[in-house]
């Protein structure tokens, strides 16, 4: 009677064993299908609105990267519509944990362009204020989010005074 109760035993546990191994191979051809839908996602990233979005050929330009996967000195058009995050659906992707999914976004109305965030845990900086409800951009401005630096340009040059 023993030798039958261990026999069982041997059994269930070579089962439980079996379906700890079925259920970590899974999970390891998950994160790899996941891996890959990301490569994939990062390599199609849409860098700017589309050209019907309008604006007046505003752009944003990355000052200082961070850890994200933008150069300096890259720039991204504005449109009647940029929106910012890590949401596959926005117009600037970030891919770090600083910034949401819907993280910001940037409206052109009445001739100018309005910064906003949408809620975000880690907040949008402007100018390294917090911004808190829809604000006006200005040539020049710098904006932040997460270790991300923008610098808003709206002229490709300034009228010099003769003063």
């Amino acid at each position: 009677m023993l030798g039958l109760a261990v026999t069982v035993l041997r059994y269930l546990f070579l089962i439980l064993l079996f379906l700890f191994i079925l259920r970590l191979t899974a999970s390891m051809i998950s994160e790899l299908r996941r891996g890959a839908q990301l490569e994939e996602q990062q390599s199609n990233r849409l860098r700017t609105p589309p050209a019907s979005a309008g604006g007046d050929g505003a752009r944003l330009q990355v000052v200082s990267p961070g850890e994200e996967d933008l150069e300096q000195g890259e720039e991204f058009q504005l449109g009647e519509l940029t929106k910012l995050g890590r949401g596959l659906d926005n117009h600037i992707i970030f891919h770090g944990n600083f910034a949401s999914q819907d993280h910001a976004r940037i409206i052109f109305r009445q001739g100018q362009y309005w910064l906003e965030d949408l809620g975000s845990l880690n907040k949008t900086y402007l100018n390294d204020l917090v911004v808190k409800r829809p604000t006006v951009l200005a040539n020049g401005d710098r904006i932040r989010i997460g270790e991300v630096n923008f610098r808003f340009v709206r002229w490709a040059y300034e009228m010099e005074s003769d003063n």
